[in-house]
C-alpha cells in the first residue's frame, strides 16, 4: 500500500504534470507565434521544472465535494500549507528509520541519487579528457584559429582553445562554462571545404555566445532526476534543438552570408560526417552540437532546422523588451497554475495536477 501511494501521489502526477505542461507550452508557442529561441527554451523548461512543485506538495486532505464525485476537474494554485505538511514527515526523526517502508524508500532514493551524481561526474571527466586530448595552437591549425579570431571579434566572446580528438568521436562540441575548449576531429576537418569549416566552427562558437553549456547541463540534470518521465526527455530534446537553431541564426546574423549558402553548408557537413567510416557521435548530453542525424525524428529536426535557417531575419532574431516581459509573466503563470483532475479509483484518490 505504501508503494502504491508513491505511485499515485508522486510518479503518476509528475508524469501528468510534464505531459500537460508540454501540451500547454506547444499550444502557447503556436498561438503566439513565438520565434525567439531563448523564450522557447524557457517555456520548454516548464515540463522539467513544474514536476518538482508537484513533488513538494503533499495532497492528503480530501475536500467534501470530491467524496461524492469520482472525477472532478478544476484550476488551482499550489497551497503553501500542503508544502509545509510535506516536510512534517521529517519531524518523526528516528521513527522514520524504524518504518521499513520509509527505510526502503530512503535507500532507493539515495541509491538513485548516487548513480546520477556518478553519471554527471563521469560525463564531466569524459568531456574534460577530450578537451585536453591534443591541445593545438595557431601554428598547427592556422585556418581554424583564423575563423575563431574573426568570429569572436564580431560576437565579442572569449576565444576558446582547440583540442583535436583522435578517437571515433566525430561530432564537434564545446566544453566548459567559463573557460572553453573547442573539440574537433581532424578526420572531419580534413574532408570539409573552407566554407563548411567556417560554418562548423562559427556554429560552435555561437553556442558559447548563447551560454548553451550552462543551460544544457541544467536541463540534463533536471531530465536525469525525472528519469522515469518520458516527457522530460522530449522537453530536453526540444531545448537542444532550439539551441542549435538559434546558433545557426547567429551565424547568419554575424557573418552576413546568404541563408541558402549556410543551409547548404550545414547539409554538406552532415553528409560528410556520415561518410566517415566507423564514426561515433559524442554522447548527447550537455554538449552543444547535434550535427549527426541518426533517427527518423532526427531527420524531422534537421528539416525544421533548415527551414528555420531559410526563414531567418538577422534583424529580428530576438523579441523586443516589452513582448519578452509579457512572455516571462506568462511563463510564471503557467508555472504556478495547475490544471487539476481528481480521480477516485475504489478508495484511492489520484490528484493529477
Amino acid at each position: 500500500m505504501f508503494f502504491l501511494e508513491i505511485l499515485t501521489d508522486y510518479i503518476i502526477p509528475v508524469i501528468y504534470s510534464s505531459f500537460s505542461s508540454l501540451v500547454i507550452v506547444l499550444f502557447v508557442l503556436f498561438i503566439f507565434r513565438i520565434k525567439d529561441s531563448n523564450i522557447r527554451i524557457l517555456f520548454f523548461f516548464l515540463p522539467l521544472v513544474k514536476p518538482f512543485i508537484i513533488i513538494a506538495e503533499k495532497m492528503d486532505e480530501i475536500p467534501i465535494q470530491f467524496e461524492s464525485d469520482p472525477f472532478i476537474g478544476l484550476i488551482r494554485f499550489p497551497d503553501p500549507h500542503n508544502i509545509i505538511n510535506a516536510f512534517k514527515v521529517f519531524e518523526r526523526g528516528p521513527a522514520i528509520i524504524a518504518d521499513i517502508n520509509y527505510l526502503v524508500l530512503l535507500i532507493t532514493a539515495t541509491s538513485i541519487l548516487a548513480v546520477l551524481i556518478t553519471r554527471w561526474i563521469l560525463l564531466y571527466l569524459f568531456y574534460r579528457k577530450l578537451s585536453y586530448e591534443d591541445r593545438v595552437g595557431r601554428k598547427e591549425i592556422p585556418e581554424i584559429y583564423h575563423i575563431i579570431d574573426d568570429y569572436t571579434r564580431k560576437t565579442k566572446v572569449k576565444a576558446p582553445c582547440v583540442s583535436l580528438t583522435h578517437s571515433h568521436y566525430i561530432s564537434p562540441f564545446v566544453v566548459g562554462i567559463k573557460e572553453f575548449a573547442l573539440v574537433l576531429s581532424p578526420r572531419l576537418i580534413d574532408i570539409l571545404d573552407t566554407r563548411e569549416k567556417e560554418v562548423l566552427v562559427q556554429h560552435e562558437l555561437s553556442h558559447i555566445k548563447r551560454n548553451d553549456n550552462t543551460t544544457g547541463w541544467a536541463a540534463m540534470i533536471l531530465r536525469d532526476l525525472l528519469f522515469f518521465n518520458p516527457f522530460a526527455y522530449i522537453a530536453y530534446s526540444l531545448i537542444k534543438s532550439e539551441q542549435d537553431k538559434d546558433s545557426d541564426k547567429l551565424v547568419v546574423k554575424y557573418t552576413g552570408r546568404p541563408v541558402k549558402e549556410i543551409a547548404r553548408n550545414i547539409l554538406g557537413i552532415i553528409s560528410k560526417m556520415k561518410s566517415i567510416p566507423s564514426f561515433k557521435p559524442a554522447t548527447q548530453t550537455a554538449q552543444s552540437s547535434r550535427f549527426i542525424q541518426r533517427s527518423f525524428f532526427s531527420q524531422i529536426r534537421l528539416r525544421n532546422r533548415i527551414k528555420s535557417i531559410l526563414k531567418t531575419n538577422p534583424d529580428r532574431i530576438y523579441s523586443r523588451i516589452f513582448p519578452r516581459i509579457l512572455m516571462y509573466i506568462l511563463f510564471a503563470l503557467l508555472l504556478i497554475i495547475q490544471i487539476m483532475f481528481v480521480v477516485k479509483i475504489n478508495n484511492i484518490y489520484l490528484f493529477l495536477r
